[in-house]
């Protein structure tokens, strides 16, 4: 009994998804990515984190956003009994409103000082510190040991008394 013949097209199709599935989970980071490639220190496995949970509060305040303004567009549309005007001073809303943001703002600013400060802690004594000063016309580098300027000096830049 003869096996039957695959068509070219299936052959194509796998071709393209394991091509696909394969660049998904490369190590490496490619033109127009959508998230972070691998972190390869603790720092930027930090970063990531704290890009994870910035993210997760801009969804849900996206959510609450848009449910709240479809929420009020239905409930007062001048078509229903409900007047606007009856709604216009609520105390523990305004209460709500001020402590609400108040909070999300302190769950994030905790984990992001935490990581700065992480840094700190990470950093060594550098070996080589190289302070680069722009000048109008050029640059100087200064190295802690010696000073080295740019080739092109003041002095050649323009001889006495031409401009």
């Amino acid at each position: 009994m003869k096996r039957p013949v695959a068509s070219p097209w299936k052959r194509i199709y796998k071709c393209i998804f394991m091509t696909f599935l394969f660049k998904t989970f490369a190590d490496a980071p490619t033109p127009w990515q959508v998230s972070f490639q691998d972190p390869a220190t603790s720092s930027a496995e930090g970063i990531i984190d704290l890009h994870g949970d910035i993210r997760f509060f801009m969804i849900v305040i996206a959510t609450l956003v848009v449910w709240l303004i479809l929420r009020i567009c239905t409930a007062f549309h001048y078509s229903s009994q409900k007047l606007p005007e009856d709604f216009n001073h609520h105390t523990n809303l305004e209460r709500v409103w001020a402590i609400i943001p108040s909070i999300i703002v302190i769950r994030i600013a905790l984990p992001s000082r935490t990581l700065i400060y992480s840094f700190d802690d990470r950093i060594g004594r550098p070996a080589l510190t190289v302070k680069v000063i722009g000048r109008q016309w050029f640059w100087s580098y200064e190295m802690k040991e010696h000073v080295r300027h740019s080739l092109i000096q003041p002095s050649l830049l323009l001889e006495e008394g031409k401009i």
